[in-house]
């Protein structure tokens, strides 16, 4: 037999074991969705508010001597740090981002088995193609760009920005999922079961609003890529009551769960990449 055949089997094979969820209950999953949550907000105020704070540091350094002093078109000052800024940052925008960034972590851990140890950057490479379409982050029109100059380092910047928070979030969802109590705790088992409806309706309200809605970025936002997103979402619901309910609806929920994730990937970075050239020239 050829090598190529014993990979793609054990690429298969890993796919399969890290996508079966580690929970058999309803209270598992709640456990499952709360810990994803919990880890999408520490990641959320430490690299997506702290590590943004950083990032508009290093890009306003980098600006050159005209653009200090003037306003971004979020309302902040290059070259200025303000406590009451870094404060506003890191709480609302950490909040949000992390909310987000749990959601879209949950639809797509099943399908990421294959990168392995790499799970959470090929993440992170996602996130920057589907989220910095749907945000004002990489959006071209953005005059904030042609205030800072640098493109080339602050287009660097994001990319890392974006990497650093899939990577970060997948390393925080394990040290949780490790040392935080099990479902069937019966004091943990509420507070699983409260934290899991809360995050799913916040975030399943918020996400597809940022997907499909203009008004999030004041951009044309990525239909074909939210589009496979939604249905790597659909794909993840499916595995996840085949494994409440065992039926015969896997096989179905691993093509749309893998599809999508193709699909994510695939026409999200082709979209960000795209803006990302247009910034840079």
């Amino acid at each position: 037999m050829s090598e190529e055949g014993p990979t793609l089997q054990r690429m298969i094979a890993a796919a399969r074991e890290v996508a079966d969820p580690p929970f058999d209950s309803l209270f598992g999953l709640a456990r499952h969705i709360s810990v994803a949550g919990i880890a999408g907000l520490i990641t959320g105020l430490l690299v997506g508010g702290v590590g943004g704070r950083l990032f508009m540091r290093i890009a306003g350094a980098a600006a050159p001597d005209f653009a200090q002093g003037r306003s971004t078109e979020a309302g902040f000052t290059v070259g200025e740090v303000t406590l009451g800024g870094t404060i506003g940052l890191v709480l609302f925008v950490g909040i949000f981002v992390g909310v987000v960034g749990a959601v879209t972590y949950l639809v797509f851990r099943p399908w990421l088995g294959w990168a392995g140890n790499w799970r959470g950057v090929t993440f992170g490479l996602l996130l920057f193609g589907v989220g910095s379409a749907t945000s004002d982050v990489l959006n071209p029109d953005n005059f904030d760009f042609a205030i800072l100059g640098n493109s080339g380092l602050v287009v660097s910047l994001i990319v890392v920005l974006f990497v650093g928070f899939g990577a970060f979030l997948d390393w925080m969802f394990g040290i949780l999922d490790r040392r935080l109590p099990p479902s069937n705790d019966g004091s943990a088992r509420w507070a699983y079961a409260f934290l899991a409806v809360m995050g799913a309706g916040l975030g399943g309200l918020t996400t597809p609003f940022i997907l499909f809605s203009r008004q999030a970025c004041d951009c044309d936002p990525p239909i074909v890529s939210s589009t496979f997103v939604i249905m790597a979402a659909i794909g993840t619901l499916m595995w996840w009551w085949h494994t409440l309910k065992p039926n015969r609806t896997s096989n179905l929920a691993k093509v749309l769960g893998f599809v999508g994730l193709t699909g994510a990937i695939v026409f999200g970075l082709i979209r960000a990449l795209s803006d990302a050239i247009d910034i840079i020239r």
